[in-house]
């Protein structure tokens, strides 16, 4: 099975986001308020699969409109996400680098995508849906979806990226995997599962590929590199920081396992754009 790496722009955040170690609202506001000198820069990854069902995308990067001309733009990031989310993530989506003009590179369409899987709705793993329209799935956990407009989401995640999307939101079943135990067989097969991994949201999935004996992992934002699970060092954006214990230590164990041919993580400063076949 091959798998493209696809670099879907950036943000420009605090050091305490991706190895802050703590959580609370005083952390918060320092992430929010970072001076621009102080920031480090993170890419925004999505993954595509050519699996034997067609190709599937997860997760979508920033869309087009927040980055016009391809630099941090205030204003603009600002009338899609809110100005305080703007000033959080300081989006940077380069020529080249949306969903749609990547998939166009590629050869392919929107409407040639078997499946689009959301592994949460934080903007940076959403705002391009608007440009895959006419993708034949969308796919959402029920759990993602059911808090998303409930205490701190609310304000993390603006409901206008996805509201009118029609999704397909499956619910967490019982599974030998994750640190939940829970899990979502996209197909029936256990080739692409979708596995609850708590603590950056309540319903968070990273999802699990298998192919020929060995297995990639993506891990979503449950850590933002290795670095995080092998310290275990907890990132200092989310919402409990025992979940997310939780789910680096289910990281860890899955690293171990002679069956891992990777686990990659969305932000990752060290993951390249390319191709991984296994």
């Amino acid at each position: 099975m091959k798998l493209h790496l696809l670099r879907c722009g950036s943000i420009r955040v605090s050091p305490a986001v991706p190895y802050g170690n703590k959580l609370g609202l005083g952390g918060s506001m320092r992430q929010l308020l970072a001076p621009e000198k102080d920031r480090v820069e993170l890419p925004v990854f999505c993954f595509l699969i050519e699996h034997p069902r067609g190709p599937i995308l997860v997760d979508t990067g920033w869309c087009r409109n927040v980055s016009p001309a391809g630099v941090y733009d205030p204003k603009a990031a600002a009338a899609v996400l809110s100005a305080p989310l703007a000033a959080f993530y300081h989006p940077c989506l380069p020529a080249g680098e949306a969903i749609h003009e990547q998939l166009a590179a590629l050869g392919l369409k929107p409407e040639d995508l078997a499946a689009v899987v959301l592994t949460h709705l934080d903007p940076d793993h959403v705002a391009g849906l608007r440009h895959l329209r006419g993708a034949k799935r969308v796919v959402l956990p029920e759990d993602e979806y059911f808090w998303s407009c409930r205490t701190v989401y609310k304000f993390r995640q603006p409901q206008s990226l996805w509201i009118d999307t029609p999704m397909e939101r499956p619910y967490y079943r019982g599974s030998p995997l994750g640190p939940n135990h829970w899990a979502i067989d996209l197909f029936g097969d256990e080739s692409l599962l979708l596995i609850n991994v708590p603590g950056h949201t309540d319903g968070q999935a990273a999802v699990l590929i298998r192919s020929g004996g060995r297995f990639v992992l993506l891990a979503a934002d449950a850590a933002f590199s290795p670095r995080n699970w092998r310290e275990d060092l907890t990132p200092g954006f989310g919402f409990d920081r025992e979940f997310q214990r939780k789910s680096l230590s289910w990281l860890r164990e899955m690293e171990a396992d002679p069956a891992c041919a990777a686990i990659l993580c969305s932000h990752d400063p060290a993951l390249q754009p390319g191709e991984l076949t296994f």
